[in-house]
C-alpha cells in the first residue's frame, strides 16, 4: 500500500474512489485533519494514481467523475453477486492475509475459559493461579520452570484475570488490535508475535515486580499477577510503529487510540487504579515498539 496524495475538504473523496474503482484501482481513504490521505493497494499503480489524483483535484466536478459513481455502484453489486455465488471456505494456515482472526478468537476463548471460573469461585481462582500463574512462591524458576517441567507458565499468566472489568477491557482491546494485525500479517506471524510479547512481558513482571508513583518508584519481587494487558500494549506498540514507518502493510492505529492507551498506562502507574502489573504494561509496549520498527523482511 502506497500513499498517492491528499484530498482536502470540501472536495468529495468518494467520487475519486469510485472513479479509480471503475479503472481497476482499489484505494483507501483515511481521515486526516482537514481532508483525507489517499492510498493505493497496488504499489505498481502508485504513479498512475498520483496523476489521476492531480487531474481530479483540478476539476472534481467533471462529468467523468459523476458518471463513475453509478458505474462503480453497478460493478460492486455485480461483484458481490459473483462472490456470493461461489463462496470460498478454504482455510489456509500460512503467512497470508486472513479474513477471520483465528488466533485472536482462540486467545479470547482461552481467556474466558480460565478467567470466568476463577472470578466466580475463590477455590477455582486458587486452583487456576496454581496451574497457570508465574510467581516466586514455591517455584524454583530456573530448575523447575524455564527449561523443564512447567514451561507453560512463561505464557499462561496472560489468561488470568482478577476482575470482570479487567477481563472485559482486555477482551475488547485484544479483538481491536489482534484482528488488525492478524488480518495483515497472517496467522503464523501473529501467533509468534503473541508468544514473544507474552514471554517478555511476563518475565519482566516476574523479575522486576511493581512500579507506582504514589509510593515512590520501587522495583522488587513480583506478587501474583496476570492479564493480557502486557500483550495488548505490545500489539499497540507494534501496530503504532508499523503504521508510522511501514504504512504499506495496512496496519494503522488512530492517534486518539494511542493517546488513550498511553494515558491509561500513566494512570495505572499512579496507583489510583489499585494493584496493577505496570512493568508488564511497560515492557510489553517497549518490545512491541521495537518489533514494529524492524524492517518488513525481518519482522514478525
Amino acid at each position: 500500500m502506497r500513499q498517492i496524495g491528499f484530498i482536502p475538504d470540501p472536495v468529495d473523496p468518494r467520487k475519486f474512489e469510485d472513479y479509480l474503482y471503475t479503472q481497476g484501482t482499489l484505494v483507501r481513504m483515511d481521515r486526516h485533519k482537514a481532508g483525507y490521505n489517499v492510498w493505493v493497494f497496488d504499489e505498481d499503480k502508485q504513479l498512475t494514481g498520483k496523476q489521476e489524483l492531480l487531474q481530479y483535484l483540478e476539476n472534481p466536478q467533471s462529468r467523468v467523475y459523476a458518471d463513475a459513481v453509478l458505474i462503480a455502484k453497478n460493478q460492486r453489486i455485480k461483484q458481490e453477486k459473483e462472490d456470493n455465488a461461489t463462496p470460498e471456505y478454504k482455510v489456509v494456515f500460512s503467512d497470508q492475509v486472513v479474513q477471520f482472526p483465528r488466533i485472536t478468537f482462540l486467545l479470547a476463548i482461552c481467556i474466558l475459559a480460565v478467567s470466568v471460573p476463577m472470578l466466580l469461585d475463590d477455590e477455582k481462582k486458587t486452583h487456576m493461579v496454581r496451574i497457570f500463574g508465574l510467581n516466586r512462591q514455591g517455584i524454583d524458576f530456573f530448575s523447575n520452570l524455564a527449561f523443564s517441567t512447567q514451561p507453560w507458565r512463561l505464557v499462561t499468566p496472560v489468561f488470568l484475570h482478577f476482575g470482570f472489568l479487567h477481563l472485559l477491557f482486555n477482551i475488547m482491546l485484544l479483538f481491536e488490535f489482534g484482528r488488525l494485525i492478524e488480518s495483515q500479517r497472517g496467522v503464523i506471524k501473529f501467533f509468534f508475535l503473541f508468544l514473544v510479547l507474552s514471554v517478555y512481558s511476563n518475565l519482566a513482571q516476574f523479575f522486576l515486580g511493581g512500579i507506582s508513583f504514589n509510593q515512590g518508584i520501587h522495583l522488587g519481587p513480583a506478587p501474583i499477577f496476570g492479564g493480557m494487558s502486557g500483550v495488548i500494549y505490545g500489539l499497540l506498540g507494534y501496530a503504532w510503529m508499523k503504521g508510522e514507518f511501514q504504512p504499506e502493510l495496512g496496519i494503522f492505529v488512530p492517534s486518539s487510540t494511542v493517546k488513550f492507551m498511553l494515558f491509561w498506562l500513566v494512570l495505572c502507574m499512579t496507583g489510583l487504579m489499585g494493584p496493577v502489573a505496570n512493568i508488564c504494561h511497560i515492557s510489553g509496549l517497549v518490545i512491541g515498539l521495537i518489533l514494529g520498527l524492524f524492517p518488513r523482511k525481518f519482522t514478525l
